[in-house]
């Protein structure tokens, strides 16, 4: 099986079906955020693609190209990761499923060409294909409600669902369920076929679930504290720059990068980094807004966005090594007054 990726797949196949449902129960950001908070929503996640990684080798070759031990990824479990260039720069930030007779990663959208074409440059011998799912679709279940929302739609077991860890998977059938401990409340992660994803997706809305649009999955990641390829992050900037501490294992062997990896981290001089900003304004300012203290320039957001939950705008940005501390004071655009804050928000 060669190594390839459907480039002609348009990221949001189940999108029709989410404009439809939010067309016909339109709700505010608040009323969203509240459902997500202490009842259940809906999101699509179609910008969350995957990859299958085959052969007999697949482990060894992913445990010498990635920041995370693949060797050690139990079965049904995922890791977070780093694939970087040879100076330690994001090629893509993922997520790697071990899934029986293969291995997922999981990435953006917007990454997956350069993930994949670069990976395979490294492939000489080893027994290793790449191939793009192209024919999954995905969507998140998130809040209290959202076991018992996805016990009821789909052949698994509340508790089972409950008590799943972090990046733990559930199969029923071709439906694979993966639980996101990280966000601000409950989150479970839906890959299946189009056709399983819809019939699940009807089923839910006919048990009156809420459907979301992408201003909350917007603020949902902001005050998770994930940034995202393409917006806060992108192949200028190093894993740590980007607070990916949580995709770089210290222990592990070599892998493409590492170096870079491990002389910055063990020098501890960031000149920048990504951190959490609290703003004072219900109006979130546009990406690439100036942060300052008095005269001085301290750097600039990547993304923000309301915070309902919080009653305060939610954002991050790269600052200068002197405003990494949580509690310090800067200003947006001139005018507002904002705080380095830690993440996630919650």
């Amino acid at each position: 099986m060669p190594n390839e990726i459907d480039k002609s797949m348009e990221p949001g196949s189940i999108g029709a079906f989410f404009e439809t449902a939010l067309e016909a129960a339109p709700l505010s950001l608040e009323s969203q955020s509240e459902a997500a908070t202490n009842g259940v929503v809906v999101l699509d996640r179609s910008h969350l693609v995957r990859v299958a990684a085959r052969g007999a080798d697949r482990v060894a070759f992913l445990h010498n190209m990635l920041s995370a031990d693949i060797k050690k990824l139990a079965a049904a479990r995922g890791t977070e990761a780093t694939f970087l260039t040879n100076k330690g720069k994001l090629v893509a930030n993922l997520t790697v499923f071990d899934d029986g007779e293969q291995l997922l990663l999981e990435t953006e959208s917007n990454c997956v060409s350069s993930l994949v074409g670069a990976l395979s440059r490294y492939i000489i011998s080893e027994d290793v294909t790449l191939e793009q799912l192209a024919e999954e679709s995905s969507f998140s279940v998130e809040g209290p409600g959202a076991s018992k929302l996805l016990a009821a739609v789909a052949d698994l077991s509340t508790d089972e669902l409950v008590a799943l860890p972090h990046l733990a998977s559930l199969r029923a059938g071709e439906v694979r369920v993966t639980a996101r401990r990280l966000d601000p409340s409950p989150r479970f992660d839906v890959a299946a076929p189009e056709t399983s994803a819809i019939a699940l997706l009807a089923a839910m809305r006919e048990h009156g679930a809420t459907f979301a649009g992408p201003e909350l999955a917007r603020t949902r990641r902001i005050e998770a504290g994930r940034p995202q390829f393409g917006i806060d992050m992108n192949e200028t900037h190093l894993p740590l720059e980007a607070s990916l501490h949580d995709a770089i294992n210290f222990e592990k062997g070599c892998y493409i990068g590492q170096e870079y990896v491990v002389r910055l981290a063990h020098r501890g001089h960031l000149n920048r980094k990504l951190v959490g900003i609290r703003i004072d304004s219900k109006v979130p300012p546009l990406a690439g807004a100036k942060l300052t203290s008095g005269a001085t320039e301290a750097g600039e957001l990547t993304s923000s966005a309301y915070s309902p939950a919080l009653g305060a705008t939610v954002a991050l940005g790269y600052v200068k090594k002197d405003f990494f501390e949580p509690g310090t004071e800067l200003v947006v655009d001139g005018n507002l007054k904002a705080t380095v804050s830690v993440l996630p928000f919650f």
